[in-house]
């Protein structure tokens, strides 16, 4: 019973990827929405995705903190006059 399970689900990776991460996706997104609501769930997926972006800008070698620093200090001089 196992190894069927486990044969299945390697076949299912195999012939469909994208198939088997969309719906793994979308059954834990819709777990998180049921328990935790959907801004509580909107509010977590866009903080992943922009720890996502600053992770690829820092992989392409990007100074992505000093950039952030930089305008987060333009923005407070901008408020203080």
């Amino acid at each position: 019973m196992k190894e069927d399970f486990k044969s299945i689900c390697q076949a299912m990776w195999q012939e469909h990827r994208g198939k088997t991460v969309g719906a793994v996706a979308g059954i834990i997104l819709g777990t998180a929405i049921l328990c935790f609501g959907f801004w509580r769930t909107f509010f977590v997926l866009c903080c992943g995705l922009v720890g996502l972006y600053v992770g690829a800008q820092m992989d392409q070698g990007e100074n992505v903190l000093g950039v952030i620093s930089d305008r987060v200090l333009h923005m407070s001089e901008r408020f203080r006059n």
